[in-house]
């Protein structure tokens, strides 16, 4: 088995590089593991990484230091390859899509890593990009292009970052004409403020936006949401971030939700779009799942 390990130095408030890979390269000196280990320098560059890795066909386990883009990058460079397995020591702002699985100090912990098993997991399909967590449209999709603008203070990131991200959106124009399409069959025409495809189930820095979805079932949970008076938003947002939007009241007749392989999204002018953090304004979205498509390791919590 090779181990590779694929560094976001710009991920998080530290580099990794710096601040964290020096505690994994002493566990594995410690174990007499041989490692080769990458530096990103551009967008996309960790997916180049990763596909260059896997194409050498023989048993690799491919891991991120970084957040979610990190994570999304080498997830889309190993898609399909078998003889490749992926993980992720989040060091990045968010660090959402292990919340599926476990707690964050277990994916920090490099003996919990290297001694853990791996599960086949589906990811997402859209126009132009392999995702590995959740991608949207609409109002949520605007608010990561607003935490983008805070990166230049340090001392906004995370979920911070997207709340204040939120509050900006919600003094912009809300709600989207949209016409979505569910498998082909099932059709929605409405005024949307958002709509969700997720094979995880966290976003924005802990946002539970689909709470029973399952990464390894085959199917995307889709989550739409119509537009609402704007004095509903602040209490349907505090339920949307705990989860608890699925079956609360508050939604009655603006949610709506289901599990299907692929969702189409037409609108009437751009609207934003969200691929694991990655956001564009688009006319056509369309998100389908790539079943049993990546091995992703997960380590055993409380040292089972």
């Amino acid at each position: 088995m090779r181990y590779v390990f694929i560094v976001n130095p710009a991920a998080g408030k530290k580099d990794p590089y710096r601040s964290f890979f020096p505690y994994i390269s002493n566990y594995l000196k410690s174990q007499h593991i041989s490692y080769t280990v990458h530096k990103t320098e551009h967008p996309m560059h960790a997916a180049e990484l990763a596909a260059e890795e896997a194409d050498k066909g023989d048993p690799v386990r491919i891991f991120g230091l970084g957040g979610d883009g990190t994570l999304s990058e080498i997830a889309a460079g190993a898609a399909g390859k078998k003889n490749a397995e992926v993980g992720i020591f989040p060091c990045g702002s968010g660090n959402d899509y292990i919340k599926t699985f476990g707690n964050e100090a277990d994916f920090l912990s490099p003996e919990k890593q290297l001694s853990a098993s791996s599960k086949t997991v589906d990811l997402i399909r859209s126009s132009d990009k392999i995702s590995i967590n959740l991608c949207t449209v609409g109002m949520d999709a605007k608010i990561p292009i607003e935490v983008a603008k805070m990166k230049r203070f340090p001392l906004l990131s995370g979920p911070a970052a997207y709340d204040i991200g939120l509050v900006k959106v919600l003094l912009g124009k809300l709600g989207d004409e949209l016409q979505i399409t569910i498998d082909g069959t099932k059709i929605y025409k409405d005024s949307f403020l958002m709509a969700v495809a997720g094979c995880g189930r966290y976003y924005g820095g802990g946002y539970c936006a689909a709470p029973e979805a399952l990464p390894d079932d085959g199917l995307l949970d889709f989550v739409l949401i119509r537009k609402p008076a704007l004095h509903r938003i602040p209490k349907l947002v505090s339920l949307y971030k705990a989860g608890k939007h699925l079956a609360a009241k508050e939604f009655t007749g603006l949610l709506t939700f289901c599990r299907g392989k692929k969702m189409e999204i037409e609108a009437q002018r751009p609207i934003a779009e969200n691929l694991d953090g990655e956001c564009k304004f688009v006319n056509h979205a369309s998100f389908e799942i790539i079943p049993k498509s990546l091995n992703f390791i997960v380590p055993a919590a409380d040292n089972a």
